[in-house]
């Protein structure tokens, strides 16, 4: 069932530019503080990626366009290791390390959008 909600989300951010439709939820952060989260732009970034435009993905959102990669193999890793065949991704993408080193690159970006404000 889940892969089925990630090709529908996918089409909807295939068919629907998020900067020009209302529909699209805004950040609640944003709206709350008016200071960016980490996250904020996954959905232009999504867009721009669908559409084959990284340039633009990485201007929006340096981390989260260099972050995608990174989650789609993790979510190959865990929910399609048929026959343990990606065991050996699972240990580096998984590796306590590696996390940390996300966990660490996830906040720094943080304070690096807001206080540079990109």
């Amino acid at each position: 069932m889940i892969p089925v909600i990630l090709v529908i989300i996918g089409i909807i951010y295939y068919k629907f530019d998020p900067t020009h439709n209302v529909l699209m939820p805004k950040c609640p952060w944003w709206l709350l503080t008016h200071t960016y989260c980490p996250s904020c732009g996954i959905q232009r970034v999504l867009f721009h990626i669908l559409h084959g435009h990284f340039g633009i993905a990485f201007r929006t959102n340096p981390f989260l366009t260099l972050a995608v990669p990174y989650a789609v193999l993790a979510v190959i890793g865990k929910w399609y290791n048929y026959k343990h065949v990606f065991d050996g991704l699972n240990r580096v993408i998984f590796h306590r390390f590696v996390l940390l080193a996300y966990c660490v690159l996830f906040f720094g970006w943080w304070i690096v959008r807001n206080v540079l404000g990109i």
